[in-house]
């Protein structure tokens, strides 16, 4: 039988792409782009922004030309259903318990610790779908971080909704990596709150092996419209963490997720956003536009942003981040990285590309086999590109 996947959204997403694409292989099955006609096609939904439900319903109509049978997965079928017809909905809610360690095919590997969310943040239709706060417990996450190491995954990212909430009895998110980094593998983080972090998670930092990228679920640099979502901290906590953080790793860099034009925001308020993003030296942003969502409170408030002036800030942020991230690089010219390789690059000429711990795709020549590991100088940037060499 021949079997597609087609994946939208989040990395919990992927991995529970990665865990029915597992069941398949062990049946035998051939796993085959969507345009080869499969007997079955997986779709995985993401119905965060209004755009994300957009994107899953055309993949969905694209797929139905194709492929003899569709199922759905992810938020979007679960929150609207009727927008998917003559489907099998498939329920994951349980994989994170079910499946341990399925094949991905990556340099790193995705370990999912949480799912769920207990927030209900006025413009999120998330918590809605994924329903509430689910914690693995410690022990389950070290044999399921051990099957990786073992498989040979030299880099493994802990992720979930909302990794942050993770609590399991008194195991909270600090106590689960001081307990993981005991081992030998790099560890990463998917985005997280900036709420959850006391100086005891910054101190983590100082283990090698927990890699110098954080990124922050953010969405405004503002606390009006911070306090307006629903979140529960301010600016001055970023500030503070970005602050103690340099202290602790000066090769860290900081990403973040922002929204846009939500209910309320005037130029004063986008103005300290951007200026929470100098000041607090982000290299890297995800920017959204606020979009309504059923079901959620900010949908109702009055002051609505026009969508003209939201294209305009949204520029303004990608303008932005270039800038910010073209700084961070000349800064990090001339330091050599334990580079993670991983595929060819489209450079071509013997060009591969590699991540560094701290999350620069860097592209450079390495014409024979060598370990998961090289070290590489970063030498420039050029029309995008972050270049380097091999330091022999």
């Amino acid at each position: 039988m021949k079997v597609a996947f087609i994946t939208l959204g989040c990395k919990l997403n992927q991995f529970y792409t990665d865990c029915i694409k597992q069941k398949h292989l062990n049946n035998g099955d051939e796993v085959v782009s969507i345009k080869d006609k499969p007997d079955i096609a997986y779709i995985n939904t993401c119905g965060v922004t209004t755009r994300a439900g957009h994107k899953s319903r055309k993949t969905f109509r694209k797929a139905k030309k194709y492929a003899k049978e569709i199922r759905i997965m992810g938020c979007q079928g679960k929150l609207f259903p009727e927008e998917f017809e003559n489907t099998v909905f498939i329920d994951e809610s349980g994989w994170i318990k079910e499946y341990s360690n399925p094949h991905q095919e990556r340099k790193r590997a995705y370990l999912p610790i949480q799912a769920g969310c207990n927030n209900f943040c006025t413009y999120c239709i998330v918590p809605y779908a994924r329903g509430k706060n689910y914690s693995l417990p410690k022990d389950i996450v070290i044999k399921h971080l051990n099957e990786r190491i073992a498989t040979g995954y030299k880099e493994v990212v802990f992720t979930g909704l909302h990794i942050g909430s993770y609590k399991y009895k008194n195991i909270d998110l600090t106590s689960l990596l001081k307990e993981s980094l005991k081992l030998n593998v790099r560890i990463r983080l998917s985005s997280i709150k900036p709420d959850i972090i006391d100086r005891k998670f910054l101190e983590l930092f100082q283990y090698k092996n927990l890699m110098p990228h954080l990124h922050l679920s953010q969405q405004s640099g503002d606390d009006k419209i911070l306090r307006r979502m629903g979140r529960n901290y301010k600016r001055d906590k970023t500030l503070w963490l970005s602050e103690e953080l340099q202290k602790i790793r000066e090769d860290v860099r900081l990403a973040g997720d922002f929204i846009v034009g939500f209910p309320g925001e005037g130029d004063m308020e986008f103005n300290n956003t951007v200026n929470l993003i100098k000041e607090a030296h982000f290299s890297h942003l995800h920017v959204f536009r606020y979009s309504k969502r059923p079901y959620t409170l900010a949908s109702l408030y009055p002051n609505q942003v026009p969508e003209s002036i939201k294209k305009e800030r949204v520029e303004t942020l990608i303008d932005l981040a270039k800038t910010q991230r073209e700084n961070f690089i000349n800064e990090q010219i001339g330091r050599v990285y334990s580079v993670l390789v991983e595929n060819k690059s489209p450079i071509g000429n013997g060009y591969v590309t590699g991540i560094t711990p701290n999350y620069i795709k860097v592209h450079f020549q390495m014409n024979e086999k060598k370990e998961a590991f090289v070290p590489v100088l970063i030498k420039g940037l050029k029309k995008g590109y972050v270049y380097g060499k091999i330091r022999e």
